[in-house]
């Protein structure tokens, strides 16, 4: 079996490997490249490297044209690669790839006449089949067709279940991409624009409906579309996950998950209570438990939903008492503000002992936009600036929740407060996640320097630096406070402007005396970082003279 690829690996060690392996087997650097490769659970070399290198120089039309699963994905990557084939339409037709990732049918067509055995060829930026590029294609152009493409494949002989493996672990089919979404969310990772049409299509052709990465990408929004397709498309309760698991060793294993009672467990904890009938109905496990231990019925319960509860215990699930605990955070996730206050005024020290036990209480209410939840737990006392990774007003941000931010910094959230995986604001969430309705809310609100940055708004920014020019010289680390440094700890709003991209911002910080010789906690220099992470523009400004 395959190996995971240890997190962050460089090309430069993925080579070095290459060459150990060379070595050791006295072999061509292209044979050891593949071995490395497979290795590690890619099909090609061109697979891995693009992997670990992304997103290189951010140029390539084919990368910027589709759903690649990193946090790069976002709308203006589609834009720019529209604009490069107005500039340039000779790029529909440079090969199959390309034109499948137009949706050139009448291009696709000739070049397979001429070359039939170029329907499952492997090649392009990432080294795909011609259908994934059709499928992860978020281009939409008039006139041309990516469904259109797909379906020309498949009817000359392309291989429906065609897929790649993210990381060398997760498996990303042509139905996948079909159905997008994923963790950043679906403004910057949305479905395809004929979805439904193009699932069918590959559903029809034979894809294996057991696609354990397209129900993980779908099942962070409400519906259950995508579920109730594979399900009539053959997904059963016997299928498992079909990603591949890593044992402590870094060896990969078959997964252990089933994939229903996967999407079950989910589906029961974030409130997606139609989606979890349904699986139910089709034979998912309601005798299972959530990964700290829990039975589903106590999930249901305090993810406030008894009538789901109630399925879920006609259907097996063990319906035990449950602790005082658990009452009080099922009644608030409910609404259920007679019982709740009835509890707290029961149990002196409720509110703390849950607090500290559940610290994503309030997390989990916000993102999950349940606003009588939140509303009682504010008026019971409930910390609602609690940190535990993030903040309520992080998710409520992220998930585009306007009235749940609203009742958030009314009740005294903070809008500067950071998380502790990106040291990022709740504007800045909103901002990554593509919330417009939200970002637009917030950036009106008195913001700091660094949003001020982020946002690009030029009048704040000055404005702030015309009441205090040492925010020139602040970093994220005295913004953000507390006792554990963080990677971004050094960040002034220079650097930030810098690895965000944002050149007006940063030829503003540049003109008003912002100091260039600053480095990360590496010792890279910020014409270093700006050479490797950020924009042309922004290394010509760097590198003025005087600068």
């Amino acid at each position: 079996m395959p190996k995971q690829l240890p997190w962050g690996e460089s090309l430069r060690k993925v080579h070095s490997r290459v060459a150990s392996c060379q070595k050791r087997d006295n072999v061509s650097q292209a044979d050891a490249r593949l071995a490395v490769a497979t290795e590690y659970g890619f099909a090609s070399w061109r697979q891995i490297e693009a992997h670990v290198t992304h997103p290189g120089d951010h140029s390539d039309f084919l990368l910027l044209s589709c759903l690649t699963y990193f946090q790069t994905d976002r709308p203006e990557n589609v834009e720019r690669a529209r604009a490069m084939l107005a500039d340039d339409p000779g790029l529909a037709s440079r090969d199959i790839w390309h034109a499948a990732c137009v949706g050139d049918v009448a291009t696709v067509a000739r070049l397979l006449d001429a070359e039939p055995a170029l329907v499952n060829r492997r090649g392009g930026y990432f080294d795909w089949e011609p259908l994934l590029y059709a499928c992860y294609s978020r281009l939409n152009l008039p006139n041309r067709s990516t469904l259109g493409v797909a379906g020309l494949l498949i009817e000359r002989g392309a291989d429906p279940d065609s897929h790649y493996m993210w990381s060398g672990q997760y498996r990303f089919t042509a139905l996948t991409g079909a159905f997008g979404e994923g963790e950043m969310g679906p403004v910057n990772q949305p479905a395809h624009e004929q979805c439904v049409a193009l699932a069918g299509l590959l559903l029809d052709a034979g894809a294996d409906p057991n696609d354990s990465q397209a129900l993980y990408n779908t099942m962070f929004t409400p519906g259950h579309e995508c579920l109730a397709m594979l399900l009539d498309h053959g997904l059963t309760h016997e299928h498992r996950n079909n990603w591949r698991w890593a044992a402590e060793d870094g060896v990969y294993n078959d997964n252990p998950d089933r994939t229903l009672d996967y999407q079950l467990n989910w589906a029961v904890q974030k409130h997606h209570v139609d989606r979890a009938k349904l699986l139910l109905d089709h034979g998912a496990d309601a005798t299972g438990r959530t990964p700290d231990g829990k039975t589903l019925f106590e999930a249901a319960v305090r993810a406030g939903h008894p009538d789901l509860a109630r399925y879920l215990a006609e259907r097996g699930a063990e319906a035990a008492e449950l602790d005082v605990s658990a009452r009080l955070i099922g009644a608030c996730q409910a609404g259920d503000a007679d019982t709740a206050r009835q509890l707290v005024h029961d149990n002196p020290g409720l509110i703390e002992r849950v607090q500290q036990a559940e610290p994503d209480l309030v997390v989990d209410a916000a993102g999950g936009n349940r606003v009588e939840a939140v509303r009682l737990m504010a008026e019971l006392g409930f910390d609602l600036g609690r940190v535990a990774d993030v903040a309520p007003l992080h998710q409520a941000a992220f998930q585009g929740h306007r009235a749940m931010v609203e009742l958030l910094l009314g009740k005294g959230a903070s809008l500067s407060v950071r998380d502790n995986h990106h040291a990022a604001t709740p504007l800045q969430w909103a901002l990554t996640a593509g919330s417009s309705d939200v970002a637009d809310y917030l950036k009106n609100l008195p913001i700091g320097v660094f949003d001020a940055v982020v946002a690009e708004d030029l009048d704040r920014l000055g404005s702030l630096l015309d009441d205090d020019p040492s925010l020139l010289e602040s970093t994220i680390g005295a913004e953000r406070g507390g006792d554990e440094a963080h990677e971004a700890d050094w960040q002034t709003p220079l650097a930030f402007a810098v690895l965000r991209r944002r050149v007006a911002a940063a030829r503003l910080l540049l003109d008003r005396g912002a100091r260039v010789d600053v480095a990360d906690s590496e010792g890279r220099s910020l014409i270093d970082i700006a050479r490797d992470d950020s924009t042309a523009e922004i290394v010509e400004l760097l590198s003025r003279p005087s600068r």
